[in-house]
């Protein structure tokens, strides 16, 4: 769990998040945020909210997506674009309907 800070606005007896304007670290930045750019608004004030970080690493380290060339026309894809378990050679979405008529098919 993470803690970010957001904007809330009473709206009568409910108070609404200022989701738009978006979400700071700490809550000295919101406040920042909240005196410097929104300083003649009233009713506005900063609140913590606990959410989930789904990518506990940094994507930076995070490894790169391989991709997969097919055989057929050698045009490399996205591996999830290229068949490679149900024919001997790495058939890619657009080659795969002539591939299953004529499987003879010249292979680079």
């Amino acid at each position: 769990m993470k803690v970010v800070y957001g904007l809330m606005a009473q709206n009568g007896d409910a108070k609404e998040l200022l989701w738009d304007l978006g979400f700071w670290e700490s809550e000295e930045l919101a406040k920042d945020y909240l005196n410097s750019e929104m300083a003649k608004s009233r009713g506005i004030t900063v609140e913590p909210f606990n959410i989930n970080d789904a990518i506990p690493i940094h994507p930076e380290e995070m490894e790169e997506e391989k991709m997969a060339a097919c055989s057929l026309c050698g045009i490399e894809y996205n591996r999830e674009d290229v068949n490679m378990t149900d024919y001997d050679e790495n058939v890619c979405v657009n080659c795969e309907p002539e591939y299953r008529e004529n499987p003879n098919l010249h292979v680079i």
